[in-house]
């Protein structure tokens, strides 16, 4: 579970990371002021391409983000279920000791009147 949510980190950094370069690039690029149509019409369709990224990672870092949350959850009801039954383990020990010991005064109070019997039979 643990690596699961340093994973879901991980992937994040990566794709904020996406994100950030295809801004940067986006910004970067200039359109042309004279020139062929042509030049004009393949920077525009680099900038339509760096956008669709950008949408692409946008809808990949709320996928990782999800997912984080998914884990995160998953990791909090397993370390509660894992003190659960810790919690559970301790107090069966506790009800079988409490048994025990209430067994052994048991015994030891029989054993204790079988002698003042014999004593007072003797």
């Amino acid at each position: 579970m643990e690596q699961a949510v340093a994973s879901c980190h991980d992937t994040i950094s990566i794709v904020k990371k996406k994100i950030e370069d295809a801004y940067n690039e986006l910004s970067s690029l200039e359109i042309p002021q004279e020139g062929d149509f042509s030049l004009f019409r393949q920077m525009q369709d680099l900038k339509h391409r760096v956008t669709e990224e950008i949408g692409f990672n946008k809808y990949n870092l709320q996928l990782a983000e999800n997912a984080l949350l998914k884990a995160m959850q998953q990791l909090k009801t397993a370390n509660i279920e894992h003190e659960k039954f810790k919690y559970l383990e301790t107090t069966e020990i506790e009800k079988v000791l409490k048994a025990q010991k209430l067994k052994e005064a048991k015994d030891l109070d029989e054993v204790a009147l079988m002698m003042f019997n014999r004593k007072n039979n003797d």
